[in-house]
């Protein structure tokens, strides 16, 4: 089971098969999941992707997505890329 040490400034390193399994390079944001007292950790979406996710949004009319629309979203970008890679 891979594990890594927590450093005196609250810093970890993410322990290569985790990169690998996760596809994080460097610079790459993670996002961690807390529910139940478990954390997930997951790659963030780019910038780039999260334009993607919410183009079709930006030239409609009406009111802009609520937090929880855009974070529903976002969620469901996340499953899609796991389930692409086979995670």
């Amino acid at each position: 089971m891979p594990s890594s040490t927590l450093t005196s400034k609250g810093q970890t390193t993410v322990p290569r098969e985790i990169r690998k399994l996760l596809g994080l390079k460097e610079n790459d944001r993670i996002l961690y999941e807390i529910e139940d007292g478990k954390v997930a950790i997951k790659q963030a979406p780019s910038l780039h992707e999260l334009y993607a996710i919410f183009k079709p949004h930006i030239r409609r009319k009406g009111p802009p997505p609520s937090k929880t629309q855009m974070r529903a979203a976002v969620q469901r970008d996340i499953v899609r890329r796991w389930k692409k890679k086979g995670v």
